[in-house]
């Protein structure tokens, strides 16, 4: 009972956009119920930060998916293997990093391959490292679109659709480096910001990767659209309104501002008809930065030490 008790006064504070205060409570319940111990796990999924504690999400997200496998409880099992996806998605990313950096001299000298021996071989190593993860993602993404596919539950088809669009967001960017090849002059224009802003760094690409890259943007914007119309279907204003809001992050990273703009506009809207307080001041917050247009966007890449020494 006292564990129910913390537990809700965690969602509370969550609820209120106080995740610190919320954290310290979750990390102080101890409990050996398993239904009470997967919804600590699926709070830590929104209380940890999604950039400098990816390992420790990754493991939350496996533990969460044994517990709801041994539960019977297919739907957040299918949830917590979307979200498990993204986060392997995030560890590929930094092995995609790594890469680049240890190519670094032949990205801008395109003459010069390795500097030294030993960075060859760890390179061809995060190769081999890459296949079995790469591996996974793909698996993990497959049957959580196929269970998504096949439900019909509305407000479990919207949070697996909002999952999906997460993912594909992030494949698009893991892409987006992963693709681009070197060379000093493409990789001064890659890094212009006028190249990102009009969305001309597509064209630093072959055909194929940039076909690629633009399915991961297209299939992201196609899942958020049904996320947001199955909420409405289901008559869940606030699951819509974050829906929403979300997706105007997701403009916002492809440098779709105009649509992002109004995406806000549709989320506060019903924010303010819900009093959301919280949502209202991400909405805020978000758009400012989409007046900025990208101009000081958070560095993800030195906060998760992938930036050169």
């Amino acid at each position: 009972m006292a564990n129910t008790k913390e537990l809700n006064n965690a969602r509370n504070l969550i609820a209120e956009g106080r995740h610190p205060e919320a954290r310290k409570i979750l990390e102080a319940i101890t409990t050996q119920d398993p239904k009470v111990k997967l919804d600590i796990l699926l709070a830590f999924l929104v209380v940890l930060d999604h950039v400098t504690e990816n390992d420790t999400l990754l493991n939350v997200a496996t533990e969460g998916i044994e517990i709801a496998t041994k539960l019977g409880n297919d739907e957040v099992r299918s949830y917590l293997m979307a979200r498990k996806s993204i986060f392997l998605l995030t560890r590929l990313s930094s092995m995609v990093h790594r890469q680049k950096n240890l190519m670094l001299s032949s990205n801008v000298f395109e003459w010069i391959d390795f500097s030294l021996e030993r960075d060859e071989k760890e390179y061809e190593a995060i190769v081999e490292m890459r296949k079995p993860l790469e591996k996974e993602i793909d698996s993990l993404i497959e049957a959580v679109i196929e269970q998504a596919e096949k439900g019909t539950d509305h407000y479990f088809r919207g949070h697996l659709f909002s999952a999906i669009g997460d993912f594909y967001s992030s494949r698009y960017l893991n892409d987006m480096l992963d693709f681009q090849k070197g060379g000093k002059i493409k990789s001064k224009i890659a890094n212009l910001y006028f190249t990102r802003r009009w969305n001309l760094d597509r064209f630093l690409y072959d055909s194929i990767s940039r076909r690629k890259i633009m399915d991961s943007k297209a299939k992201c914007i196609r899942y958020f659209e049904r996320s947001i119309n199955e909420f409405r279907t289901d008559g869940k204003k606030s699951e819509e309104a974050n829906a929403i809001y979300n997706f105007a992050v997701k403009m916002k990273l492809f440098y779709t501002f105009g649509r992002a703009k109004k995406l806000l506009a549709r989320a506060k809207l019903i924010a303010v008809e819900l009093q959301e307080k919280p949502l209202l001041q991400k909405i805020t917050i978000l758009e400012k930065e989409v007046a900025d247009k990208n101009r000081h966007m958070r560095d993800y890449v030195a906060e998760m030490g992938l930036d050169m020494p």
